[in-house]
């Protein structure tokens, strides 16, 4: 399992101090996309999919997936300040492992960096004219890599559709609170954080101990007992242009990713946490922004944002 977490790029000389990144894979699986960025000036941490070649689903969806990864993290740095992020799906899981490290861990994180990741469940299931993914490949791009990613790509929507987000200090979503809670509970996804990290991170979480009563009674993330963190400052890289789909049956058809592209945030406005992400436009749609044709204006703006949050944390 520790095979995939891999160093993209190592800090270069004068820059150790800075905050290492680390980019969670896309939907399909792989990090081949973050190989291409130019130097973000610090360290670049990437996770694959571990799933990648056996194409076994996770039974726990993305809160599973994210305590695996949380633990990979954990292997490479162990304490201290951490930027994460990811493209697309990469984004929602960064959230994901973040929840998770800031309840359980003394690692600090300072932001996430989200390349294009929607809010998905902004987006109606009863949406007739929403067609798939449409990715990229290079022609170099052998057969049997493309099957893969696409099955991934499968698994990840179905885990998608179903998922249950993270709460963070200060929700007021009842109804999310009790979902969340009793999945992870569930999945035993949040251990006991050890009180010499539980002092480090007191002003970053806030107490509680939920009940069905307390459900009932307007229980917020403010007023319980479960250590929920503040949700960690987020920056969306968010493209220009929409990904074009050719159906001539369905002449107004639109990519599940370009659904709410008209909302500034990508839908993250109906995240119920007062989420509001500080975004910055990006070339190129969602499938292509990792091209050679947009790979430098991508890289440059995930440098920006990256020392953007480590000024503002």
């Amino acid at each position: 399992m520790e095979d995939c977490i891999y160093m993209i790029q190592s800090a270069p000389p004068g820059l150790e101090t800075a905050t290492p990144l680390v980019l969670v894979h896309d939907g399909g699986g792989t990090i081949v996309s973050y190989c291409y960025l130019d130097s973000l000036d610090r360290a670049v941490y990437g996770i694959q999919n571990p799933r990648l070649y056996s194409g076994q689903p996770w039974d726990g969806g993305l809160p599973e997936m994210a305590r695996v990864y949380a633990d990979l993290i954990l292997s490479v740095v162990s304490s201290g300040p951490l930027l994460l992020g990811g493209w697309s799906l990469g984004g929602l899981l960064s959230l994901e492992v973040a929840n998770i490290l800031l309840r359980t861990s003394a690692v600090r994180v300072l932001g996430l960096v989200m390349i294009d990741s929607i809010y998905p469940l902004a987006i109606s299931q009863a949406v007739s004219n929403v067609v798939g993914p449409q990715p990229v490949f290079s022609k170099d791009t052998r057969a049997y890599t493309r099957q893969l990613v696409s099955h991934c790509m499968e698994l990840a929507q179905s885990m998608v559709d179903s998922w249950i987000p993270p709460v963070w200090r200060g929700c007021s979503d009842s109804g999310l609170i009790l979902k969340r809670t009793e999945l992870e509970k569930e999945l035993s996804l949040i251990e006991p954080r050890p009180p010499a990290i539980m002092e480090d991170h007191a002003d970053a979480v806030a107490p509680a101990n939920i009940t069905h009563a307390d459900m009932k009674n307007g229980t917020t993330a403010s007023n319980s007992n479960i250590d929920f963190p503040s949700i960690p400052k987020t920056i969306l890289l968010r493209c220009d242009d929409y990904v074009p789909v050719s159906m001539p049956d369905t002449p107004d058809a639109v990519c599940r990713v370009d659904v709410v592209r008209e909302l500034r945030s990508l839908g993250w406005e109906k995240y119920p946490h007062h989420f509001t992400p500080a975004v910055l436009n990006v070339p190129g749609h969602h499938f292509n922004l990792f091209t050679d044709e947009y790979i430098d204006q991508v890289s440059i703006q995930i440098k920006q944002s990256c020392k953007m949050l480590e000024r503002d944390s």
